[in-house]
Formats: C-alpha cells, sequence, structure tokens
C-alpha cells in the first residue's frame, strides 16, 4: 500500500514515463516541480520514496548525474503499468462508499416518516 507521498510521486514517475513507452529521463527537480504543493514533499524525502517504489516493483531506477544534476533513468515495471488501474479501482471504492452512505441515510429517513405515520 502507497503512502500519500508515495502515490503523489508515483503519478508524476507513471505520466512522464507512460508518454514514452515506459522509460523515462526526469531529473530530481523536475521531479519535485511536478509534485502537488499541497503535498508536503521535501527533497529529503525524494531519494527515499525513489528507492522505496523501485523495491516494491513499479520501475527500475537508474541515477545518475549529468552536469552536476541527479537524474533518474525510470523503466516501469507490470506492477507500474498497473498503477493507473489502482487508481481508478481506490475511486470506484470511494464512490460506492458515498452511494451506499446517502442510500442509508435516505432509507432510514423513509422508514422514520413511515413510523411516525403509524404510530401518530
Amino acid at each position: 500500500m502507497l503512502t500519500k507521498k508515495t502515490k503523489a510521486l508515483m503519478k508524476v514517475v507513471y505520466n512522464k514515463a507512460i508518454k514514452k513507452d515506459g522509460v523515462c529521463l526526469v531529473s530530481y527537480l523536475e521531479l519535485l516541480k511536478d509534485i502537488p504543493y499541497s503535498m508536503e514533499f521535501s527533497q529529503e524525502d525524494l531519494e527515499p520514496s525513489m528507492k522505496s517504489l523501485a523495491n516494491e516493483g513499479y520501475f527500475e531506477m537508474i541515477e545518475t548525474e549529468k552536469h552536476g544534476d541527479k537524474y533518474y533513468c525510470v523503466t516501469l515495471q507490470q506492477a507500474g503499468y498497473d498503477f493507473s488501474r489502482q487508481i481508478a479501482a481506490e475511486q470506484r471504492q470511494i464512490k460506492m462508499k458515498i452511494i451506499l452512505t446517502v442510500s442509508g441515510v435516505i432509507a432510514s429517513f423513509i422508514l422514520s416518516r413511515i413510523l411516525a405515520a403509524i404510530f401518530a
């Protein structure tokens, strides 16, 4: 299960890699720039999060340096390609929970009106 930070990072990596058939060369600064500002993601969190995602089988990662900047060469693995499916499944689950909650509220309202009419 991914944390909020690793999920935000994986979204950025996935969107960059999927545009180029699952392989991309991305800089350290590009990754930090593309993570939403609402997510509290520091520079110290980036490398451990990238290594964690690589260890979990989402992608293969090779670290390189070019002109003093750190770059990551990322190749998506099967779990990386399945990431969009995981996000869609989570959204479906959330929608289902909302629908069940609203249905329960409506059913209890109707039941209370029926009982009030019977015992009034």
